[in-house]
């Protein structure tokens, strides 16, 4: 080993590179160089990076070139610049020649002055295309470092280096390669004056055009068809300079009878107008407008027919450009034979070429306020004239029909009210402002006329809707009377299709415009909700519900919400003995918080003082006065408030949850009610032994809020160990089954989040000792201790700990005993599935990744041993516990664990 060699291996296995170690290694290199023949000592040191440079750890190939570049100055890489560039005609080591200048492009030292003698002897000596693909691609990569680095220096040989970059890419097969081509020559389009070759470009560029490529099966370099097509397309669109040869090719391509290469052509002539703008396009307008037409007219594909009005809407954008002149408006003149053609066939509304000719008109009006108008001033009038003159029912549909899509032009082109992206300027104004009163008298009258059929009343409707969101188009006074008639649907119509549909509607203007819904649609849905069950109503109070749902995420709607909401679940719990109807009614108080919180709101934190003042106040009242409705403690409801706590609490941060934390406790344990402002005589003890049944339902409240504190926040008790010691022993007495669950999921959740690992072990072991006791002595405890001992059992399971796989070994055991009549199968319920109350993502539980897929690896084997090893009567319980095993784990860990079932003949 030389010198050299031996400073390299030390600076390789130094630590980092910033290390006193590393960087003592780093100088010697230095001196080592500098020492004798400095452009010997180079190749030496090359040499031996070699197998530094080309590792395939990211780490050591890293360190290798930081070894390289702090090794080397300027002079030096001008050194090996000349070294490498002399060799360059040496094809057979033009390979390995290419790797080298890939690591040199990318030194800092590398200069402005190398990067044009590495271009300038690149293109003298390398024939590109004559090497296998691996090289053109790493020339590639040289020419990709050199454009990034330094086009300034290159745009010094402007022509010569676009020349030569053409001349390389020539002849280019390999779809790798031509994605790096395909950059490049952007990168070249933009930075480069490109005129002196503009047709040797478009022709290396444009022979790819239409792609045709398909990866293997078994591609390894995830490059699809769509990912060449996309680039290329972006080449072809990246200069106007290639407008003249482009346009009439991508015409010849149109009429292609492969609908890939229709579409693709139509795509990248969507992509290229803007670009290309008027005066290229006007030339061939006729034949373009007649290629995509028939896309239209003749649709047999509605990707294809898509992508034909994506275009017309992009050329006609383009004719925008055009500058009047003495013979009048480009556009206008471009347009006129299609316009003619199109507003023939709407003299006819209900014949089949009206419905593309209005896709056709909406996509020309789309395009630019010049078209809009072109477009709608012969056809809107026309419109308006029909529909006074007929009563068909189908022709007035038709002809609404049409003007749906000028208004959907008009939305695209003059804003939306829900979004006030690429609108145009406000000085623009649409057309169809003119006609406002007749579109709106129109609609209307076509909505509410229940005697004709749903096609028409449909129409109406969405050309309200559409009037609506039209930014700026219809005045508040008129929204709110849209909104009006979207109501009456609601109120009174059963057909699925409208309601859907005024809902529909309903819920797009309540993100941008609630104020109308809060005024109008929230009063009108409450008051429509019957007072009973068995009230007799139009629409049935699930219907109403479900649109309340809908309607009421957006935080102003929900503001105004949730104080009616519990209103009337107060009220409906006065008179209504049926818990059905009221859990209803919270059911959807609790969709519409999950729904918030899928959107991401921020305001549901703000809601737990309500709720508290509400629904907690009313049933803590109904436990201690059993005069007053019991409904609210019906164990349905009770659930359904922890779950709407738990939503809400999960919002809180650490501070706000312990403060609300502290009066749980301050309630639940020390029967404080000043909190709620409750005045009883009866005290509120529901963790005591001796309390009513009503009293011990409320647990749920209790365990909603503890189970969903975050970790940080702190218990108000002493010990925690003497606390969940009490709880275990409140649960093994009780006989409320609703308390006791509350409580032992209470002990996992606490057990769950203990922060002191070791004190926590200490005390699951003294408690399952104590447990197990309990649960193999068979008495009339025995079911309790149970079912506590499996949520100890899952909370230390999801914390991956020890003891959690031991305790599920001694439940696999009592698989074997025929006393346990069956709790002990079922118990892999619990200890797998996810539970909505407790140890769940809401309630910033301790879960470890992949828990549930160790879990069933550590008791797969278990139960089949078990299943084959057991007595006959005893056999079902470890079929029973591995349904819910199977029940509960991902498909995917099935697919991974699971061997394959072989059928045999």
């Amino acid at each position: 080993m030389t010198s050299l060699e031996r400073e390299v291996a030390n600076y390789m296995v130094a630590t980092g590179d910033q290390s006193a170690e590393a960087i003592q290694a780093a100088d010697q290199v230095v001196k080592t160089i500098n020492a004798t023949s400095i452009q010997d000592n180079l190749l030496r040191l090359i040499q031996s990076m070699g197998e530094y440079l080309t590792n395939e750890d990211d780490f050591v190939r890293a360190k290798g070139i930081h070894c390289h570049q702090a090794s080397i100055t300027a002079p030096a890489v001008s050194v090996l610049v000349d070294f490498y560039c002399e060799r360059l005609s040496e094809n057979t080591n033009v390979s390995n020649l290419m790797d080298g200048l890939v690591a040199l492009t990318e030194f800092d030292k590398f200069s402005a002055a190398n990067a044009v003698v590495v271009t300038k002897k690149l293109f003298e000596h390398v024939e590109v295309q004559r090497f296998p693909q691996v090289t053109r691609n790493t020339t590639f990569r040289v020419f990709e470092n050199l454009l990034d680095r330094h086009v300034a220096a290159l745009k010094t040989i402007n022509d010569e280096f676009v020349s030569g970059f053409t001349h390389a890419v020539d002849g280019e097969k390999d779809p790798r390669n031509l994605m790096c081509a395909f950059k490049l020559i952007r990168t070249i389009i933009e930075k480069f004056d490109i005129s002196t070759y503009v047709e040797d470009l478009f022709e290396v560029t444009f022979c790819y055009f239409p792609i045709t490529f398909k990866p293997p099966p078994d591609d390894p370099y995830g490059i699809t068809s769509d990912d060449l097509k996309s680039s290329l397309r972006q080449c072809i669109a990246a200069t106007s300079h290639f407008a003249k040869f482009a346009v009439p090719l991508i015409m010849e391509k149109l009429s292609s009878t492969s609908g890939s290469a229709k579409k693709d052509s139509m795509e990248t002539l969507e992509a290229c107008a803007p670009v290309y703008g008027a005066t290229s396009l006007i030339p061939h307008i006729d034949d373009i407008f007649d290629a995509l037409k028939v896309e239209v007219f003749h649709a047999t594909d509605q990707t294809l027919e898509d992508t034909s009005l994506a275009t017309i809407k992009s050329v006609v954008a383009a004719l925008a450009t055009g500058v009047s002149n003495a013979s009048g408006d480009p556009t206008e003149k471009a347009l006129k034979p299609l316009i003619t053609e199109c507003v023939a066939n709407l003299k006819d509304p209900e014949l089949k070429n009206s419905k593309p000719s209005s896709l056709i008109l909406r996509a020309i009006a789309s395009a630019s306020d010049p078209a809009f108008h072109y477009a709608a001033e012969p056809v809107i009038p026309m419109m308006l004239r029909f529909h006074r003159e007929t009563d068909l029912a189908t022709r007035k549909k038709a002809i609404l029909d049409v003007i749906l899509e000028y208004l959907e032009a008009s939305r695209t082109l003059y804003g939306s009210a829900e979004n006030d992206l690429d609108a145009m300027e406000q000085d623009f104004i649409s057309p169809l402002v003119d006609y406002k009163d007749r579109f709106f008298a129109m609609f209307e009258s076509a909505l509410l006329a229940s005697n004709e059929y749903n096609g028409l009343r449909l129409a109406g409707l969405n050309g309200l809707r559409l009037m609506v969101l039209v930014k700026n188009y219809l005045s508040p006074n008129e929204v709110g009377i849209a909104i009006q008639s979207f109501n009456k649907v609601l109120m009174n119509e059963q057909d699925e299709e409208l309601r859907a549909a005024a809902l529909n509607a309903l819920c797009t203007i309540s993100k941008f415009n609630g104020k109308f819904i809060v005024e109008q649609t929230i009063p009108a849905l409450i008051k429509q909700l019957p007072d009973t069950a068995t009230q007799q109503s139009t629409i049935g109070y699930h219907q109403t519900l479900y649109t309340l749902r809908m309607l009421s995420p957006e935080p102003l709607i929900f503001k105004s919400t949730v104080s009616v909401l519990i209103k009337k679940f107060d009220d409906v719990c006065e008179k209504d003995t049926d818990v059905a109807y009221p859990h209803a009614i919270l059911a959807t108080l609790l969709e519409i918080l999950k729904s918030k919180a899928e959107s991401g709101h921020k305001d549901i934190g703000s809601y737990i003082d309500i709720f508290n003042s509400t629904l907690v106040t009313k049933a803590i009242e109904a436990s201690l006065d059993s005069k007053r409705s019991q409904t609210i403690l019906s164990e349905r409801i009770l659930e359904t408030i922890a779950l709407i706590l738990i939503n809400v609490f999960h919002e809180l941060d650490s501070t706000s949850q312990k403060t609300h934390l502290d009066r749980a406790f301050n309630l639940f344990i020390h029967g404080d009610l000043s909190a709620l402002k409750i005045s009883s005589s009866t005290p509120f003890v529901p963790l005591e032994t001796s309390s009513s049944d009503a009293q011990k339902s409320t647990t749920y409240l209790f365990s909603a809020i503890v189970n969903t504190c975050r970790k940080e926040v702190t218990y108000p008790v002493e010990s925690l160990e003497n606390f969940i010691d009490r709880l275990v022993n409140l649960a093994l007495g009780t006989n409320h089954h609703g308390q006791l669950t509350s409580l032992v999921r209470i002990v996992g959740s606490l057990i769950n989040k203990w922060k002191d690992n070791a004190s926590m072990t200490a005390y699951v072991q003294k408690a399952s000792g104590q447990l197990e006791a309990l649960i193999t002595k068979r008495d009339t405890n025995s079911a309790s201790a149970l079912c506590i001992y499996l949520w100890i059992t899952k909370a230390l399971i999801m914390r991956a700990h020890p003891k959690g796989y031991a305790f599920t070994d001694n439940i696999i055991g009592w698989c074997n005993d025929p006393s346990f009549n069956g709790q002990a199968p079922q118990g892999f319920d619990i200890l797998i599935s996810d539970d909505s109350l407790a140890l769940n993502k809401l309630s910033y539980c301790t879960m470890t990744i992949l828990y549930k897929q160790r879990f069933f690896s550590h008791c797969l084997p278990k139960l089949v041993n078990g299943f084959r090893t057991s007595n006959t009567d005893v056999k079902h319980n470890y079929l029973i516990a591995l349904s819910y095993l199977l029940k509960n784990v991902p498909k995917q860990i099935l697919l991974n664990e699971l061997p394959p079932v072989s059928i045999k003949d």
